[in-house]
């Protein structure tokens, strides 16, 4: 899905210039995840035509979002959660699989593939002017499992 973000810059206009820090989202995905699950990984690119910071994320369907730095990217490279990730102007940064991301912590639905998954992303200019982004990620790829303990509290079927 391919869909760009509504972006509102607070304190700003219409005709502000275009080197504002005016920020696009895009191609925002995730894999399936089920209701329990401890965390699902948001990828989406983000350009600005300023620089500005990503500082915050939420999603209704997440009790709460980190921001998550791995360098170098991999499949076993480190994950540092961080309070702010540098977007530079006129750059597209990419938040990838693999790579640095948006962990949403304590799923709260099932999430299946095809739907939308709306996240307001959060950032700030290089004068601490807030930048609030929204988007749906789109949910791709293999159904999700329950987790583990699900199966545990499962009615059993008579035989």
């Amino acid at each position: 899905m391919r869909e760009l973000a509504l972006v509102v810059l607070a304190g700003s206009t219409l005709a502000a210039p275009l080197a504002s820090a005016q920020v696009k989202l895009q191609d925002a995905w995730l894999r399936p995840a089920a209701a329990g699950q401890p965390a699902a990984m948001v990828y989406v690119d983000i350009e600005s035509g300023a620089p500005v910071k990503l500082v915050g994320a939420r999603s209704p369907i997440a009790r709460s979002a980190q921001l998550v730095i791995v360098e170098p990217p991999g499949p076993d490279a480190p994950h540092k959660i961080v309070g702010e990730i540098d977007v530079p102007a006129n750059v597209r940064k990419r938040l990838a699989y693999l790579g640095s991301h948006i962990r949403l912590v304590q799923i709260e639905r099932d999430l299946t593939p095809g739907t939308g998954v709306p996240i307001e992303l959060d950032f700030i200019d290089a004068n601490g002017k807030p930048i609030r982004a929204y988007i749906d990620a789109n949910v791709r790829g293999i159904g999700a499992r329950p987790p583990p303990d699900a199966a545990l509290s499962a009615p059993s079927k008579p035989n």
